[in-house]
């Protein structure tokens, strides 16, 4: 009999492998991989894409090769132990706490580097990076208590923080404000973007509305309200930029809308978070009321699988660079990041869409 955390599990995904052979003169063979949440025959919300672990995934039709004839080198994946994920401008990085430093992905140009900082820029331990607007990067170092910022050519610029005054695990860009999660004081500090001189802080440790345990991520919403996901007290809060509670989401568990482990939080333009959660080794959609609308991913040794999952991000900008991913007649609207300390895929990136001539009217996710 399954335990509750297995029965949990999006067991009904469907994973298909299938080769398009063509005869036309100067055409190779072509292999196409397709994960579908819900499946089909439902009327699918989101479709895994593609995974990145290391320079060759750069090609797609390498990385696909690699899959199908299990050829993939042992160096191919140089990513150790990734937490958080981000795309900028055609950019995608990722932080990876063994390296220590971020990885960069150019979609453009098909090259890879890894970015380990130096001297003052040096990272011990880096868990997140956000990028701001003009690509300014802020990674929280929780091995330097500090953050660490870049510019948007990685060039080291400056340290936030004094070492001691907090423990930063993610950060958040809002205007001129960065709002940092402090697992050490399991509160939320509150900078000035420009001189990182503190503002305020919100929350103090506990368990009530407003208090936080172990804030782990933390996220911006279409209202400008802030949701922070809390590891130890298993949930999801949310607040005002001045730090006034509004609302709590989830509480532990193995059923539906609970949580066992939330990590990664990200939030579309309509006001549903994606929530992922490290014990169940999948993402939930929550809607703004609070209802649980689907979940996507599970855990196995394909690369479609997500294992140990932490970081995430949503983003609109760059879903062009995927686009050649998509089953035909699945039109994209925005594509997931899902960062990996496990398995084959140490970054996953699914699209949420909708596939063209289906009915989607009685789906709830559509919201």
């Amino acid at each position: 009999m399954l335990s509750p955390i297995h029965t949990f599990k999006f067991f009904l995904s469907i994973f298909v492998l299938s080769s398009i052979l063509s005869g036309c003169a100067g055409t190779g063979d072509k292999t196409e991989q397709s994960a579908f949440y819900p499946p089909l025959p439902s009327p699918p919300r989101i479709q895994y894409l593609t995974s990145f672990s290391g320079p060759n995934d750069l090609e797609p039709d390498s990385s696909l090769s690699e899959f199908v004839l299990g050829t993939e080198s042992e160096n191919s994946a140089l990513i150790n132990k990734p937490y958080g994920v981000a795309i900028h401008d055609g950019r995608l990085y990722v932080v990876d706490i063994r390296g220590p430093g971020y990885a960069v992905f150019d979609l453009k140009n098909k090259k890879f580097d890894i970015i380990y900082g130096s001297f003052s820029g040096a990272m011990k331990k880096p868990i997140n990076i956000t990028i701001d607007k003009d690509g300014t990067k802020y990674i929280t170092d929780t091995g330097r208590s500090l953050v660490l910022v870049y510019d948007k050519n990685d060039k080291f610029l400056r340290v936030i923080g004094d070492g001691e005054s907090f423990k930063p695990s993610d950060s958040l860009i809002a205007d001129d404000k960065i709002f940092v999660t402090d697992i050490k004081n399991h509160r939320l500090v509150v900078l000035d973007k420009n001189t990182g001189k503190q503002l305020y802080t919100i929350g103090s440790v506990g368990a009530k509305d407003g208090e936080l345990f172990y804030p782990t991520n933390i996220a911006l919403g279409p209202e400008n309200n802030i949701f922070v996901s809390e590891t130890g007290n298993f949930r999801v809060q949310k607040f005002t930029q001045e730090g006034k509670f509004l609302k709590t989401f989830g509480k532990v568990g193995t059923g539906l809308g609970q949580f066992a482990r939330p990590k990664g939080i990200a939030v579309d333009h309509k006001g549903n978070m994606h929530v992922v959660d490290a014990a169940f080794e999948n993402v939930q959609i929550i809607n703004k009321d609070g209802n649980l609308l689907m979940f996507y991913g599970e855990p196995g040794g394909d690369r479609a699988n997500i294992n140990l999952p932490t970081g995430i991000a949503i983003d609109y900008d760059n879903v062009d660079y995927f686009r050649q991913y998509a089953k035909p007649g699945f039109e994209l609207e925005y594509i997931i990041l899902v960062a990996n300390q496990f398995g084959k895929s140490k970054v996953n990136v699914f699209g949420l869409g909708r596939m063209k001539g289906m009915d989607y009217e009685e789906d709830p996710a559509a919201e």
